[in-house]
């Protein structure tokens, strides 16, 4: 005798899909997927009015947006030229599938980690290299100023001398 599984135990067993027809099941699954598809319309409908709700202090995502300033727009009643820039920017990757490809192949993970594993010695190199010149610059400002006050008090004792 087969054992029952523990997520079945407690559930009546249920007739075979055999008793129903087949365009009977067809139709079934059908209205299931719609029910489903419906509802998760819904659902992203939802989070997208969520997501622009919590990022829109972030100006600069209406330029990568398109069509992200269009709903804030609405609501003020005016469209201002971040609207039309990130709609320019939409526009312009509509117009050019090519730049809309290469944007992509940018963003495409095997690509990115060899920019960012080049990337790397050259950030770690250049800040080392930068933070040198910022010190050699605040290092030659304050020998100006000691040399200047030196000057200064050199030229105020002569004044003391003379005066």
């Amino acid at each position: 005798m087969s054992q029952l599984r523990p997520d079945q135990a407690f559930r009546p067993t249920r007739p075979h899909s055999r008793d129903l027809s087949t365009p009977q099941m067809r139709a079934l699954r059908k209205e299931l997927l719609l029910v489903r598809a419906s509802v998760e319309r819904a659902e992203m409908a939802v989070s997208i009015i969520e997501l622009r709700e919590s990022v829109t202090h972030f100006s600069w995502l209406r330029f990568l947006v398109p069509g992200f300033g269009r709903a804030a727009a609405s609501a003020s009643g005016s469209t201002g030229a971040m609207g039309a820039l990130g709609g320019g920017f939409g526009n312009l990757l509509k117009q050019y599938p090519l730049l809309s490809s290469l944007i992509s192949l940018v963003v495409a993970k095997p690509l990115r980690d060899g920019i960012a594993s080049a990337a790397k010695p050259v950030v770690k190199w250049g800040g080392l290299a930068f933070t040198a010149y910022e010190a050699w610059r605040v290092w030659q400002q304050m020998r100006r100023q000691r040399d200047a006050g030196t000057a200064r008090r050199a030229a105020s004792e002569e004044d003391d001398l003379t005066g």
